[in-house]
């Protein structure tokens, strides 16, 4: 009896140990991401800057090929990236001015249709939706100016308008611009830093793993593992975003839009965003067909080519090639998406990709935590392991 009433108490403590290591591990997870959403003004700048400087890795060492030492090359990759932009930007620019130019035209356009389609619809005696609406409307009003003639004289009333601050809203809006602006000065200048210094603040890492020789390989395996999967993820995110341009250039020319070569450009870059950039992409080319033809169909043409090929890209070419990178699975890479798009918001979207696949290394070189790595890696078969 005593062994029996022994055992129901140790089950009794180990189920308490477990309800409160349970409870524990989702306050110690609620506070990381507490953390973690309160970091992203200094964490998302930080890491953006060490993605740049992977990315920019390549070219430098292309300049340094050319005899010169590395802070000259750092610059001159810089100046390099610094005229593309710059080039992008007035085209993009170009782009915009034209669509605007075309705005009051394309606006009288839409009227004139409407209008059109709406005396040209139903019979003589039923007239169309927007003169109805016209016609609501105005008995509408006829009858809240007859409920107001029978107010009484005596009672003074009082109307409360709330409309647009304008002042209000172009003060938050500039505080936005300047806060964007200072981060973006600041990923700059990390990013130049972490190229002048080169693999030296990576060797101070290995040095300050641990006093025991044996320890050291293994930071420098993870490392040199996270440096290659990252740059073999941005050259296939390269890839995709020129493939992308590329196709959709092509068929705003096929289909006789303006400016076909701006509108790559323009797609290829917000393809970098994940879900967002290629809807404002699709978006973009739409308006623009319209903004030229005047004319529904082709806008629709324009935006269903638009959308194919994106539809393309985020269902064959970006799984896999993503798989190929950062040995990530589709499931773990969306969820990635999601989770760091809710924490920061766009520098998460930008972000969550690289941070998956780093940790993902890192996993997969760490005992304990190869379970997780498991679970983010991609199903392989036998014969492929």
């Amino acid at each position: 009896m005593d062994e029996v009433h022994g055992s129901g108490a140790s089950a009794e403590a180990v189920g308490s140990i477990s309800v409160r290591g349970a409870a524990a591990t989702v306050v110690v997870v609620a506070a990381a991401m507490f953390v973690l959403r309160e970091m992203e003004v200094f964490a998302a700048p930080v890491l953006l800057s060490i993605l740049l400087a992977y990315a920019l890795e390549p070219l430098v060492r292309a300049f340094m090929r050319c005899r010169l030492p590395r802070t000259l090359a750092v610059f001159a990759a810089a100046g390099a990236v610094a005229l593309v932009c710059v080039a992008g930007a007035g085209a993009a620019k170009r782009q915009a001015n034209a669509f605007l130019d075309a705005l009051p035209d394309t606006v009288a356009a839409i009227k004139e249709a409407a209008l059109r389609q709406d005396e040209g619809s139903g019979d003589a005696a039923r007239p169309g939706p927007i003169r109805r609406l016209q016609r609501a409307a105005t008995d509408l009003q006829a009858t809240i100016d007859a409920a107001s003639a029978l107010v009484d004289r005596g009672v003074k009333r009082v109307s409360v308008e709330h409309g647009l601050d304008a002042r209000a809203y172009l003060i938050s809006a500039w505080d936005e611009t300047l806060a964007t602006g200072a981060q973006l000065i600041a990923v700059g200048v990390l990013t130049l830093v972490l190229l002048i210094t080169g693999d030296r603040i990576k060797r101070k890492v290995v040095h300050a793993a641990g006093p025991r020789f044996e320890q050291r390989p293994l930071t420098s395996d993870v490392i040199r593992d996270i440096d290659s999967r990252i740059e073999r993820y941005l050259a296939a995110r390269l890839l995709i975003s020129a493939t992308v341009g590329g196709a959709t250039g092509a068929a705003m020319w096929w289909l006789g839009v303006r400016q076909p070569l701006v509108l790559g450009l323009i797609a290829g870059a917000l393809n970098v965003v994940p879900f967002i950039g290629p809807s404002l992409g699709v978006a973009i080319c739409a308006s623009v067909a319209f903004a030229q033809f005047h004319a529904v169909p082709a806008a629709l043409e324009a935006g269903g080519l638009a959308t194919i090929i994106a539809a393309i890209e985020g269902n064959l070419f970006t799984p896999w090639l993503t798989w190929r990178a950062g040995e990530l699975n589709v499931v773990a890479a969306f969820v990635s998406v999601l989770f760091w798009g809710w924490m920061w918001n766009v520098w998460g979207l930008l972000l969550a990709i690289p941070i998956m696949v780093s940790i993902k290394a890192a996993a997969d070189r760490i005992e304990p935590l190869q379970p997780l790595g498991e679970c983010w890696a991609v199903n392989r078969s036998p014969g492929e392991r």
